[in-house]
């Protein structure tokens, strides 16, 4: 029996796992791939216009990622200084290995926390309140409590030119029911897109045609 239950490790569910546990709850957080705490599978960035504000709000509110972003950061740089203030905003390029690795190590060495892995499929309610969780292999875990930061693997589809694939990110296993059971429950479920840019190999780019955009070293 746990006190709160956190589904995902994303960065939500990182930061919603760090501040049940510093709040005392006996927390529990479930991820689909423990190695994926904290991935950062398109943007390494951290900050920037509009997410900046999100991260001093997170900071501000005793939260990890702005710590683990100056832990584990190859640029920091001030975006938009040849604007106004309004528009100027901080944005941190994380190196992709190890913000994660920093980010799980804060989460191991949090009390109250604990991390497993494996799927959720659905949800126990009774008389309309959440109860726990069931697993695939039908394991049952109970609580007070839960957040759910699923990130894009419900039902989740990977489409690369004109194929479909059936998969979560890094060609993992998706969600198969979890959405269903929302949608059973009241909820509005819709499906988001996201866009991930093609990558190119670095030995067919020409760099010296390529102008270098510096940090700034104010701001380490």
């Amino acid at each position: 029996m746990h006190d709160i239950i956190i589904v995902g490790g994303g960065h939500a569910g990182c930061e919603a796992a760090l501040a049940s546990a510093r709040l005392g709850n006996k927390t529990l957080l479930i991820t689909g791939n423990i190695n994926n705490i904290a991935d950062m599978p398109c943007n390494p960035s951290i900050g920037g216009t509009a997410k900046g504000i999100i991260v001093r709000d997170i900071d501000a509110l005793g939260g990890l990622m702005g710590i683990v972003a100056d832990k584990s950061h190859i640029q920091i740089k001030m975006l938009n200084n040849g604007k106004g203030p309004a528009v100027r905003s901080l944005r941190a390029q994380a190196d992709k290995i190890t913000y994660p690795k920093n980010m799980k190590k804060e989460l191991d060495n949090t009390t109250n926390l604990t991390i497993i892995e494996n799927m959720v499929e659905d949800l126990i309610v009774e008389d309309n309140k959440i109860k726990g969780v069931i697993f695939q292999n039908g394991e049952k875990i109970f609580c007070d409590a839960l957040i759910l930061t699923t990130g894009t693997y419900l039902k989740s589809k990977i489409l690369i030119g004109n194929t479909n694939k059936l998969e979560g990110p890094h060609g993992e296993k998706r969600s198969e029911n979890l959405s269903t059971k929302l949608k059973e429950l009241g909820f509005d479920i819709i499906r988001l897109k996201t866009g991930t840019p093609q990558r190119i190999d670095k030995n067919t780019v020409d760099f010296n045609k390529l102008k270098p955009e510096y940090g700034d070293d104010l701001y380490w």
